[in-house]
């Protein structure tokens, strides 16, 4: 659906952006822009053609609005409302973190009194984060590097632990069809899970994986001992 807009490493609290968008199709409909490479193009086509031209590129921002209508909720009543402040592009406030605190309902495992003093303690280094060019995760990594900020740490790991899109299932769903076939089915569950893992989260090539695990030497032991195995004996 909309999730379809964002990075596949995007998270909740960019979410509410999507007024933005609304709010850039409304104006070009409003301006009837469509981009100066089209609007150039455009003027090479007889009037008559080009107005048919401009009536139809009109509708498809009105198809895209309508279908931003229907499936985003833009009222007050939207809690990704609430934790937008919390995508570090502006800083943020105590305040901010209530909001997220109760619209998430996790004020029952934090301390809200700690949470503060934790707050004040990353509040000399927002600025630097905000103006960082890096995703909202990367963002908090450093905000919380090096501090010991457990309530606020788990705040941030419950927002950024909300799925935005279902890509990442599809592909885990994917690759254990790849990986678990006919040929190998009488692989364990955990060697597919091994598996899957690596090419999850591993973005390395063949080579560079080549030149990493070269250095790692318990992986290599690993990988030539015989300890990975484990044979059931036969009753």
């Amino acid at each position: 659906m909309l999730c379809c807009y964002w990075r596949e490493d995007g998270t909740v609290c960019e979410l509410y952006d999507m007024i933005t968008l609304k709010t850039k199709l409304q104006q070009r409909q409003i301006d009837s822009f469509f981009g100066m490479e089209t609007s150039a193009i455009l003027q090479q086509f007889p009037d008559q053609k080009a107005a048919a031209i401009k009536h139809d590129l009109s509708k498809f921002y009105q198809a895209a609005l309508n279908y931003l209508e229907k499936w985003y909720d833009f009222t007050d009543n939207n809690y990704q409302k609430n934790v937008a402040s919390l995508a570090l592009k502006s800083k943020f406030t105590f305040s901010h973190l209530c909001d997220a605190v109760e619209v998430l309902q996790i004020r029952g495992k934090l301390d809200m009194d700690e949470l503060y003093d934790e707050y004040c303690v990353t509040l000399p280094r927002q600025q630097d984060v905000v103006e960082r060019r890096a995703p909202v995760v990367e963002k908090w990594s450093t905000l919380l590097q090096g501090t010991n900020t457990p309530n606020l740490t788990a705040v941030a790991s419950f927002l950024l632990s909300i799925p935005i899109t279902n890509a990442s299932v599809e592909r885990v769903f994917s690759l254990m069809t790849a990986a678990w076939t006919d040929q190998r089915n009488r692989c364990s569950v955990e060697l597919i899970k091994s598996e899957i893992q690596v090419k999850t989260n591993f973005e390395y090539s063949c080579k560079e994986f080549y030149t990493y695990a070269l250095k790692e030497k318990d992986l290599l032991e690993a990988a030539r001992s015989s300890k990975k195995y484990k044979v059931k004996k036969r009753i």
